[in-house]
């Protein structure tokens, strides 16, 4: 099951423009600052979250030292990796605002990847990220994207869903409405919250289950299955 997410911005967005709120100042919860001092502000944190610790607990055990993160924007979770940890991190998203975060010099690698027409340059020495991308896509382009990922050989990948569809979904559907109406901004469409189940149905010719997570907002720790 899943359900339609729009979001209102402070802009004259009328479609999602994830390079345009990157640019924009006024738009803080999604713009990349320019200087390294202001990213900082940003980002840094003096203790690692739960989901910080756990992922790079799992990481340890399974005996992976990179990770390669997908649509990663303005990177705060994998800042927070990089920060409390000796692992490898790779960042990637598909416009040129990662370029921004290549001038930090934080990541170990920093670079522009669209996930459909470029080679996923990972392996089984990895663990994949995928961040909260998942209202990005479709569910034919999701399956695309494990498809490659398999193909590539990876193992193991973290999917952290922007979140699981509930009735709190539903709930802030109806309050963007009424946003939308008292502040005559347009509702912005920016995918779909995807139920457990039809993320498994996604998933499910390429990955499995492994474990889930409560840590954070959650995570998902999916297998490669052998074919």
């Amino acid at each position: 099951m899943k359900f339609k997410h729009h979001a209102i911005f402070n802009n004259s967005l009328d479609t999602l423009d994830w390079e345009a709120l990157r640019n924009d100042e006024k738009e803080s919860p999604y713009f990349l600052p320019y200087t390294l001092k202001d990213y900082l502000g940003k980002v840094d944190v003096a203790e690692p979250s739960d989901f910080t610790s756990t992922l790079i607990a799992e990481m340890k055990q399974l005996g992976l030292a990179k990770l390669f993160s997908i649509g990663c924007g303005i990177a705060s979770q994998e800042y927070q990796i990089k920060k409390f940890s000796d692992l490898s991190v790779t960042v990637s998203d598909y416009n040129a605002t990662v370029f921004r975060l290549k001038e930090f010099n934080i990541f170990d690698e920093c670079m522009q990847l669209d996930a459909f027409k470029d080679k996923i340059t990972a392996d089984e020495s990895y663990m994949m990220f995928f961040h909260r991308i998942d209202t990005e896509f479709d569910d034919q382009q999701l399956k695309t994207i494990f498809v490659k990922c398999h193909e590539a050989g990876i193992r193991y990948i973290c999917f952290a869903p922007a979140e699981l569809l509930s009735f709190k979904i539903f709930i802030a559907e109806v309050k963007t409405v009424i946003l939308s109406f008292a502040r005559k901004k347009p509702r912005v469409f920016c995918g779909y919250a995807r139920s457990k189940g039809l993320f498994k149905k996604i998933w499910g010719k390429h990955y499995k289950l492994k474990q889930e997570f409560t840590a954070g907002n959650g995570f998902f720790l999916l297998e490669s299955i052998e074919q």
